[in-house]
């Protein structure tokens, strides 16, 4: 298949994402823990983060670790390490420094983006790799100041150590730069996008390299060819459970929420009372997930396709 064709063959990850904040600049977008992030305060948080990456010497063609769990830190990340022509390496959050060590060594990563949960881990590997800075939040950052104080109050929200020192920024701070002007020149067909590892059943974890068409092209066959004229653009709610660091969740995350203008409801750990809850609550129409946490629950039909 050539380069020529059709449209979708020429877009970006980001591509329909930018479409939808135009179209939908005040909708929501992201629903994580009670606060709501619009279309518009999305691309700006990750331009603005985006921006910081660049002025950190991080450019096209880098790899940027990914070492947290679901939030929408994960989303801010992951669009700006797009929009800045990097490439992600997401990894699950509850890895240790021996396979962090390996990873960072065998993607070629200079830096990485960690929880303040498990820092430790990364300030462990930082001996023996070649990672240059980490950048640290916490799964509460992002919330008002008089939620993160109830949390911490009632023992809610996990904390980590950081010791702080000359290469390791805070998420936090970035978002106070100056948004991204304009990004490099990306070939969907020749840029790497992302490198995605297996979970190293039998050995050691393999990174699996994919350009931006790879990813395009899946969530594009999910969003027109699987929900295709069932989805409502615009009006969609959409439940994210499973681990975005898995492509399977990553892709119906932008199928059906993000390249769709429809609000996704993210969980940074998949609890089943929560899970039937929120499904109730807000009225989710879809969600990708597996029988076996929701068979044994005498409530399992709240989750019942719509």
């Amino acid at each position: 298949m050539g380069s020529e064709g059709n449209a979708w063959e020429k877009e970006l990850t980001f591509t329909r994402f930018d479409r939808m904040t135009e179209r939908y600049p005040r909708q929501k977008a992201v629903i994580y823990l009670g606060e709501s992030f619009t279309y518009s305060r999305l691309r700006d948080l990750s331009e603005r983060f985006g921006g910081a990456l660049s002025d950190m010497g991080i450019q096209k063609g880098d790899r940027v670790m990914v070492y947290i769990s679901n939030s929408i830190q994960w989303l801010i990340a992951f669009l700006a390490i797009q929009k800045i022509g990097a490439v992600i390496v997401p990894v699950s959050p509850i890895y240790t420094s021996h396979e962090i060590r390996y990873m960072a060594n065998d993607a070629g990563a200079e830096t990485i983006i960690c929880l303040d949960t498990n820092f430790c881990y990364v300030e462990d590997a930082f001996a023996g790799t070649g990672l240059k800075r980490a950048i640290v939040t916490n799964l509460a950052d992002l919330l008002p100041q008089w939620k993160r104080a109830l949390g911490t109050l009632f023992d809610k929200i996990p904390h980590g150590k950081v010791n702080r020192r000359d290469r390791v920024h805070t998420f936090r701070s970035l978002l106070n730069h100056a948004p991204m002007k304009q990004g490099p020149s990306l070939d969907p067909w020749k840029d790497l996008a992302y490198i995605l590892y297996t979970g190293g059943t039998t050995g050691f974890p393999k990174g699996v390299p994919g350009n931006h068409i790879g990813m395009t092209s899946y969530v594009n066959d999910v969003t027109e060819d699987v929900a295709g004229g069932h989805l409502k653009e615009g009006e969609d709610i959409y439940i994210a459970i499973n681990p975005l660091f898995h492509i399977m969740a990553l892709g119906l995350f932008m199928a059906i929420g993000l390249n769709r203008g429809n609000t996704t409801l993210l969980m940074p750990v998949p609890q089943v009372d929560a899970i039937l809850e929120t499904i109730q609550r807000y009225r989710v129409r879809w969600m990708l997930g597996v029988p076996g946490p929701l068979q044994n629950d005498p409530r399992k039909r709240a989750a019942r396709p719509v």
